[in-house]
């Protein structure tokens, strides 16, 4: 998967270690200030992963809740995990633990929404029938809008 804001990270190194390691988004660019050049890669990794966690609580929480009581989904817990993947975006265990690859920071928020509907539709159909399409639609009408969207942005 190719970050869509590799072009947009600007890199602050002061040697003199006069600065605090730290990641901001400063308009359009990610900056990162740094003292040491070998930790920008696990600083912008690691603050990804944060944002991403922050993210995707927000969003999911509300979501499971509805589909927990529109669907009574009694013996689901909300349990949302955040993982890296190299071919996949979420995915579903039976039990309701919905796992999301942090990549999905750098899409909008209608791809990441999509994506944790398409997880959470899963709780109910767990294949990819005509229901799972059916009732993913119901819930999100122009999922495929963002499906496209997220292919094309971060494939």
């Amino acid at each position: 998967m190719k970050s869509v804001l590799d072009n947009r990270l600007k890199i602050i190194h002061d040697e003199s270690k006069t600065i605090q390691d730290y990641v901001k988004i400063n308009r359009q660019f990610i900056e990162v200030y740094i003292s040491d050049k070998s930790k920008v890669e696990i600083m912008v990794k690691n603050w990804y992963l944060q944002k991403a966690k922050e993210r995707f609580h927000q969003l999911a929480k509300p979501l499971f809740e509805q589909f927990t009581s529109k669907y009574n989904l009694t013996d689901a817990n909300y349990q949302l995990v955040i993982r890296e993947m190299q071919k996949r975006w979420g995915s579903c265990t039976p039990k309701g633990k919905i796992i999301l690859n942090p990549e999905l920071i750098k899409a909008p928020k209608g791809c990441i929404e999509y994506v944790i509907i398409h997880e959470l539709s899963h709780l109910i159909h767990h294949d990819h029938t005509q229901k799972f399409i059916d009732l993913q639609s119901k819930e999100m009408p122009d999922w495929e809008k963002w499906k496209a969207k997220l292919e094309k942005l971060l494939a």
